[in-house]
């Protein structure tokens, strides 16, 4: 029976990889698409160490799709079962939320995840039944909150304890609600305040962003199509940093376009030459960003206190990789899901030396097959 491994990376950028920034902008980064390197960088790795999840006849995790991390516990969001297994620090098993179905406390679809603090519970936001479903660490449902907005919201954060940040992804036509962003009590009651007009929904985008994202205690916002990223404080939107591609930011025309299909909003994405789907994370010392750049995907790494920056092009067999962002953050770690495929063929210290030796290009190779295997 395979294991699931949890794989944790310890980056120190110890050198300046030649990219330029903005020196009169403290959160501007200017990023040069055409300085990439392409070579691996095992260097910046302090150390590399990964944790077997526990494999259990309660808990045997399909296709992982969000990890988060709460008080000791990990929490693993398992796509293809439509489970949620948690587990201790070590990797043994703890507890798991399984409760698919259309009645009062299931979830008919897991648009997204969020921890409750104040309450330690974990909420899960169903797009299909328009609600959150809480539940204890322990797995015991605990109650749900209808949503009396249509459609649904795609992601969710927990602000404080009696807010929420909600984000929309540009679905709404009535223009009451054509704002990206609202930030509210869960149910909606109350002051709603709302951030980002627009004009028009899409016609198309992508809901695989982890768009919200909670940064020890800060609530960080990713808008779609957007290259500044924002900070969430109380019922105010603040920019936080921005990512200067110059020219290869996709252009408004672009993203204003009325698609004929997925298929051809796909092809057209693919071959323009454009920076686009631009995903980021946040630890405690470094910025981790990706993004496509025509057909190829790129990695992004920014020590948060020398400024210094590492872009790597993607390997060739990560063309036209649009797959769920997995990763998630502990203090300075990124912690990047393994899959039982490639667990099973490294063992002890040879696997560690393996990832360390083989670099990030190998750790995202692992995260690419345990999402898609």
């Amino acid at each position: 029976m395979g294991k699931t491994v949890l794989i944790l990376l310890n980056l120190c950028l110890l050198f300046s990889c030649g990219l330029s920034q903005n020196e009169n902008e403290e959160h501007v980064y200017v990023i040069n698409v055409d300085e990439a390197e392409k070579k691996g960088f095992s260097s910046m790795f302090d150390s590399v160490a990964y944790i077997p999840l526990e494999t259990t006849d309660e808990c045997e995790i399909g296709r992982i799709s969000r990890v988060l991390y709460h008080n000791g516990k990990y929490i693993v969001v398992d796509e293809l079962t439509n489970t949620v297994f948690i587990f201790t620090e070590d990797g043994r098993y703890y507890s798991k939320i399984q409760a698919a179905g259309n009645g009062p406390g299931e979830y008919a679809q897991m648009a997204d995840i969020a921890i409750d603090k104040f309450e330690e519970k974990i909420e899960i936001l169903d797009a299909m039944q328009v609600k959150v479903v809480s539940f204890d660490l322990d797995g015991h449902f605990t109650g749900e909150t209808k949503l009396p907005v249509s459609p649904s919201p795609i992601r969710f954060c927990q602000v404080d304890r009696d807010k929420y940040a909600y984000d929309f992804e540009r679905s709404f036509y009535e223009k009451e609600w054509q704002y990206n962003l609202s930030v509210n009590q869960e149910d909606f009651t109350g002051e709603i305040s709302k951030f980002m007009p627009y004009d028009k929904p899409l016609s198309i985008c992508f809901s695989s962003r982890v768009t919200l994202q909670d940064v020890n205690g800060e609530i960080l916002f990713i808008p779609l199509y957007s290259p500044t990223v924002y900070t969430i404080e109380s019922s105010e939107l603040k920019p936080r940093y921005t990512f200067d591609f110059g020219d290869k930011w996709v252009s408004q025309e672009f993203i204003d376009t009325e698609w004929k299909d997925a298929i051809e909003f796909m092809n057209k994405l693919n071959n323009a030459n454009f920076v686009h789907y631009f995903n980021m994370l946040e630890s405690g010392s470094h910025i981790y960003g990706e993004f496509m750049y025509g057909e190829n995907k790129y990695y992004l790494l920014i020590d948060k206190e020398t400024g210094h920056r590492f872009l790597q092009q993607g390997m060739k067999d990560e063309k036209y990789q649009y797959e769920k962002f997995s990763m998630c953050c502990v203090g300075n770690q990124f912690v990047i899901p393994l899959s039982p495929v490639e667990y099973n063929s490294m063992s002890g210290e040879k696997a560690c030396r393996r990832l360390a030796e083989a670099g990030v290009k190998r750790l995202f190779n692992c995260r690419k097959i345990i999402i898609r295997c």
